[in-house]
């Protein structure tokens, strides 16, 4: 535990938005094991969150399920092979988490499954490169879009669920311009559920956004070996991976907030594991 201790006051002491460390120990130790020294870990960075509203879990399997599983349902990035888009965990919830864990079980081994971050002030500074940037911006700062809340984290399959807020929201930490939340196709799967809320001006928005996130951006891209953990702020980076189809690829995902989770609003608020 003093080993654990220590490790959580260095990250903290970092004061970055993203980093990674390679070859953490947990290779060889039963999976019971390794979720809990994970979970111990991010009990000294913050409050674990649960955002599966149907079973609780805190400790959250980021790998393929069988194709049978989804029956056509709206499924999230964690599901599935293949890529997936720049987005910030969270984003159709209340309270998006600060911080999250993904520590790598089993990489990918296709030559695929890279795992990329880009800073928040790398999307601003893409933005303003332009007019269009620069009003897209703007625009997704002042006005709420609505994100839709994929299958999975819903209360139920047959569940609509829709969450309501602007894609840069104000800042909480002393030198930000503002915090983020983004998903692509939330937010196109919002919009189709609420076209009452679409613009054109706003979808032009959205889709300048989509591309500064995915081609403009500088980012970091890294294909994360076994035994390694990444780290990231939430409100402040994007993440997201480049296509793969290695099925066994494994990766286990911890949030954690700020806020006690008794004082959060949303299905985030309850830990049951």
């Amino acid at each position: 535990m003093s080993t654990l201790r220590r490790l959580a006051e260095r990250i903290g002491a970092l004061n970055v938005n993203g980093l990674v460390l390679h070859n953490l120990g947990l290779r060889d130790l039963p999976e019971e094991r390794r979720n809990a020294v994970l979970y111990a870990l991010t009990l000294m960075l913050g409050y674990p969150t649960s955002t599966d509203q149907r079973t609780g879990r805190v400790a959250w399997d980021v790998k393929a399920r069988p194709a049978s599983d989804s029956d056509g349902r709206f499924v999230t990035f964690s599901e599935r092979v293949g890529s997936a888009d720049m987005h910030t965990d969270s984003s159709f919830y209340p309270m998006p988490e600060e911080q999250f864990i993904l520590y790598v079980v089993n990489a990918a081994q296709c030559d695929g499954g890279h795992s990329i971050l880009i800073d928040a002030d790398d999307v601003y500074a893409a933005l303003q490169r332009t007019p269009e940037g620069a009003a897209a911006f703007e625009l997704l700062r002042t006005t709420p879009v609505p994100f839709r809340v994929p299958a999975v984290y819903a209360a139920g399959d047959d569940n609509l669920e829709i969450h309501v807020a602007p894609v840069f929201g104000p800042p909480v930490r002393a030198g930000d311009r503002f915090t983020m939340r983004w998903r692509y196709d939330a937010i196109k799967k919002g919009l189709a559920a609420r076209p009452d809320m679409g613009s054109p001006a706003l979808e032009d928005a959205v889709e300048i956004m989509h591309r500064v996130a995915e081609r403009e951006a500088t980012r970091f891209m890294e294909q994360l070996p076994t035994d390694t953990l990444m780290l990231a702020d939430n409100h402040r980076m994007l993440h997201g991976r480049t296509t793969y189809t290695d099925e066994r690829r494994h990766l286990i995902r911890i949030r954690m907030s700020e806020v006690p989770n008794a004082q959060r609003i949303g299905p985030s608020g309850v830990v049951r594991d």
